[in-house]
């Protein structure tokens, strides 16, 4: 999302040159955007009146993303996942979509979200005219109704609204919203890029008033009961045409591959052949990975892990070629008495509804 998010002033924000956004400004703005909150300090007095309508309906698309999806996915994962407390959840192809992840693996210490879309620096509403910050919560509005009714964002409209010369400044603010929509509060946000000389993320040591500082972010969170939790979201390109230039950006999604992976509606990328390293990657270290249909094809999938199948598969969306994941509608088939029960939809519109696969690594 890109340039109505004015940056936050940097006395207010920023403590010392380089220190990360304090959590006094993030947690009430974030409030405002997941229609939490319709504080006037925050919006600007005079700008309260924006607020009303825009905090009813998010938060009714809030109830309704709940209801259908929230409450059964994070259910049905108590039983069918197995999680271990602290651990590292990474989600490529995933957009600003933190709902997913924290659903399935609420105790997780860290979330690594990958895509092609910027993060942004954090908006300061306080400092938009009336109009201007009507557009902006219209526009944001538009990307959560998206999400919220369907699960994921439509990455068409991630491109125009998030985009050079957009409204929005990038996802971040989505991630701050859906954070404190699942119960966070927001400690920090700084901007992050991958280590030239590791596998890991280190803080941008550019100038935060350059909105390409801002590219990849890491929020600090700290949940309910005091845990201290990192979300990860990182602007990267993750087709073999750029991890086979970049060494440290390979070297750190090998690393992040060694996690438990999350995917979905992900466009069959890693089904090409032009998206073989991290297909392989995850293949060969990732200890389990959770999909629909749209991630790694079930023939090489079933050469590494044991899967178990949930839902009902026929075909992908007729969007995408026809016949792809031919083995996976093939074992929907024949592995019909095995086939669980899935109570919640998942990813792009299918006649046969929705269908995940859990993959765990079999034991060598």
């Amino acid at each position: 999302m890109t340039h109505a998010f004015a940056l936050v002033p940097l006395a207010v924000v920023i403590a010392l040159a380089g220190a990360p956004a304090r959590a006094l400004d993030l947690t009430p703005t974030a409030r405002v955007l997941a229609g939490l909150s319709t504080d006037p300090n925050e919006a600007g007095a005079d700008k309260a009146g924006v607020l009303g309508g825009y905090t009813k309906k998010v938060a009714q698309l809030w109830d309704t993303f709940e209801k259908k999806i929230g409450v059964p996915m994070r259910a049905w994962a108590k039983t069918e996942l197995t999680r271990t407390p602290g651990e590292t959840i990474f989600y490529p192809f995933a957009g600003p979509d933190f709902p997913t992840v924290q659903l399935l693996y609420p105790d997780a210490g860290r979330y690594v979200l990958v895509a092609l879309q910027k993060g942004g620096p954090p908006p300061d509403m306080s400092a938009m005219s009336k109009d201007r910050l009507n557009a902006y919560l219209r526009t944001f509005r538009s990307g959560w109704e998206s999400f919220t009714l369907r699960g994921f964002y439509d990455t068409d409209d991630l491109k125009r609204d998030t985009g050079k010369g957009s409204l929005l400044d990038g996802i971040t603010p989505a991630l701050m919203a859906f954070a404190v929509r699942l119960g966070y509060t927001i400690d920090a946000l700084e901007p992050m890029r991958i280590a030239a000389t590791g596998p890991d993320l280190e803080r941008h040591p550019g100038d935060r008033a350059d909105l390409a500082t801002w590219d990849s972010v890491r929020l600090t969170l700290k949940s309910a009961d005091g845990r201290v939790v990192l979300l990860d979201y990182v602007f990267l390109d993750l087709s073999d045409q750029n991890l086979g230039k970049h060494d440290h950006e390979r070297a750190w999604i090998e690393a992040m591959a060694s996690q438990r992976v999350v995917t979905k509606a992900a466009s069959h990328l890693m089904q090409k052949t032009f998206f073989s390293v991290i297909r392989t990657a995850i293949l060969s270290r990732a200890p389990s990975l959770w999909q629909d249909e749209t991630g790694i094809d079930y023939a090489d999938l079933v050469a590494h892990f044991d899967v178990t199948l949930y839902g009902a598969f026929t075909a992908a969306n007729k969007l995408f070629l026809k016949g792809i994941q031919r083995s996976l509608a093939q074992a929907y088939k024949t592995r019909k008495d095995d086939i669980r029960p899935l109570p919640f939809k998942v990813g792009y519109k299918k006649e046969s509804g929705s269908c995940v696969q859990v993959a765990v690594r079999k034991a060598r």
